[in-house]
């Protein structure tokens, strides 16, 4: 439901209302919330109905076939069949905002179920960042080699890995179907732009070897592909599995993983249950049965957590403290601040791809070049207007505000988009800061042809962070403060991703992204290429360009060179508006966990095979 917010005096007076609203009524409407949540969840505790025995904290770190199933397991009320696991059911539970049911298929995979699947540990990527060390590991495969050209890979895959479900062992046919169905036309895969740009082959080589081939240099492939450090790595899947039960109804089919977890159900909207895969190829894990809630409500899974029906959630920064308090409960921060940013979208201003493929189709349903911040992408004139209205925007924003007032401290600006430590300390230069200033800004409106401010709808998609509302809403308001009438709408996030896929949107997107190493901002910004799914609604030719020369690039000097020109070029245009890097605070039950040791390869919590019971 779209809700508009009112105005009160100032952005300032505003935010200092949210923190009050956060550190002080904020936290009492939540103790009311919470306390009622605890009375419905005694009196009606059928909703949640596996309570968790045990929990443990997070440490991080950067990074012959069986006989096929006659019945495969689906999503819904029907049970997988139950997988051998150890005499003593040890039992971890979890909450998440958002169980929306993802597509078992590769090329039918959004990147951010993508990243549940195989962080919880039901899917495996060719290799995984360690915990100990910022390195990667292997985990599919037992060796790799570069190709003398520097074009390509040779991979040697582990033998003896069984698939869930009966689907039979794992080998190259499976590996090399994996990543050709992910990169086939009509897939939604994040990752078919650079697969494409470069030209990617896959071969099976022999029964466990795997070759891939590139027809240039890229500097971001391997780990983007083979790592497990985004939803968009390569996950490996049963090709048997979908040849026998064909896509409609793979897609629905749980079975098929090679991790050390097998989905038992997956319930949308309520219960994601995993339980120990009896026949994995690695150590198996300690943790025997995970249950995984939909909360959607922070209130009420703190009021699960407090009352032992879940042992972890994401905690809001106002309430860490109140959770801290509690003798059986601790918190922490985990992973890398993950990044909150406003896509202004409708820039689609390419009508070829880089190597001079037609965009189909063009002009793209979401291009509105009446939007303040897009512009005629034919005019100079009018791109220069709509580029100062970006940057009145951005200046409009009290990003340390936010931080103090929302997040508690919890985080920092941000003024680059999407890049978080260690990188951007490594590269950062003063000339990229963004000054709160909304008397520059309005100036800015009136040099645009906007003296009154803008009007704007903002969607604020959810799932990542349990204040990305607030932080939207306080967005809203600094940017209504020039003068217009700016209204939020807040949906999740695979709620609005079709419509981001379609190229339908022009309105502004408030996004947040979880804790964790993110990918190099290359390695996102070049999957936002016309050819790929994934977009936040800008189609832009500079920043590619300069992506594709950063591509081939193998000197670290002379791509930290490259890499400040394109980060220019987001500062100067502010294509997509950084707002702050927000940490991602973990209450846990103290009382039952020993230890939980998560790589930090990405945003998602998981590594549960990782957890110790004390």
């Amino acid at each position: 439901m779209s809700q508009r917010l009112t105005f009160a005096n100032s952005p300032a007076t505003f935010v200092r209302r949210l923190s009050k609203y956060h550190v002080g009524a904020l936290v009492l409407a939540y103790i009311l919330v919470i306390l009622m949540a605890v009375v419905f969840i005694v009196g009606c505790s059928g909703n949640i109905e596996h309570l968790a025995e045990s929990f443990t904290p997070p440490r991080i770190a950067t990074s012959a076939p069986t006989a096929i199933a006659t019945s495969a397991a689906v999503v819904g009320d029907v049970a997988a069949p139950e997988p051998p696991h150890a005499t003593f059911d040890r039992t971890f539970s979890l909450a998440q905002s958002d169980l929306t049911f993802p597509a078992m298929v590769p090329s039918q995979l959004p990147v951010g179920p993508g990243g549940y699947i195989h962080r919880w540990g039901v899917y495996e990527t060719a290799m995984k960042w360690s915990v100990d060390e910022p390195e990667l590991e292997p985990r599919l495969i037992t060796d790799w080699k570069m190709d003398s050209d520097g074009l390509g890979w040779i991979l040697k895959l582990k033998s003896g890995v069984q698939f869930h479900g009966g689907w039979g062992e794992m080998t190259a046919a499976d590996f090399v179907w994996s990543f050709e169905d992910e990169i086939r036309e009509t897939s939604v895969h994040s990752g078919i732009g650079l697969a494409r740009s470069t030209g990617a082959i896959i071969e099976a080589i022999d029964t466990y070897t795997v070759s891939i081939r590139l027809n240039q240099p890229s500097s971001f492939f391997f780990e983007a592909f083979l790592s497990n450090g985004s939803g968009a790595a390569t996950k490996i899947f049963s090709k048997a599995r979908v040849g026998t039960l064909g896509v409609d109804d793979a897609f629905l089919d749980i079975s098929g993983g090679t991790g050390p977890y097998v989905f038992e159900k997956w319930n949308p909207g309520d219960e994601v249950v995993l339980r120990a895969f009896d026949g994995y190829h690695g150590m198996p894990p300690y943790v025997t049965t995970v249950h995984i809630l939909e909360i959607k409500e922070p209130a009420t899974q703190l009021a699960a957590l407090k009352t032992g029906q879940i042992d972890a959630s994401l905690v809001p920064a106002p309430l860490a403290a109140d959770i801290a308090s509690e003798p059986h409960l601790g918190i922490q921060s985990f992973g890398i601040p993950g990044s909150q940013r406003l896509y202004p979208q409708g820039q689609f201003c390419m009508d070829r791809t880089l190597d001079g493929t037609p965009v189909q189709p063009y002009p793209r349903p979401g291009y509105a070049p009446e939007k303040p911040w897009v512009g005629d992408c034919d005019s100079a004139v009018s791109l220069e207007s709509a580029r100062k209205v970006r940057v009145a925007m951005s200046m409009a924003i009290d990003r340390q505000s936010i931080v103090d007032n929302i997040l508690d401290g919890f985080g920092r600006p941000s003024y680059l988009p999407e890049v978080v430590p260690p990188l951007l300390d490594r590269v950062w230069q003063d000339r990229w800061f963004i000054p709160y200033d909304p008397d520059a800004a309005k100036i800015l409106l009136e040099q645009a042809g906007y003296p009154g401010g803008i009007d704007a709808l903002m969607r604020i998609t959810t799932g990542s962070h349990p204040l990305e509302v607030e932080i939207g809403q306080a967005v809203a308001q600094f940017l209504g403060a020039l003068g217009g009438d700016v209204t939020t709408e807040v949906l999740t996030y695979s709620g609005n991703r079709p419509s981001v896929v379609a190229r339908e949107q022009s309105d502004l997107w408030f996004r947040s992204s979880g804790g964790g190493t993110a990918e190099p901002p290359e390695i996102s910004q070049l999957r936002r290429n016309p050819e790929n799914a994934f977009n936040p609604g800008m189609e832009i030719k500079e920043p590619l360009a300069i992506i594709s020369e950063m591509d081939s690039i193998t000197s670290s000097e002379e791509l930290d060179e490259v890499r400040e020109r394109l980060y220019d070029s987001f500062s100067h245009n502010m294509w997509i508006i950084p707002v702050v890097l927000a940490d991602q605070i973990l209450g846990m039950n103290t009382d039952k966990i020993e230890s939980w040791r998560m790589s930090s390869g990405s945003g998602y919590l998981g590594d549960f095979e990782n957890i110790r019971l004390k």
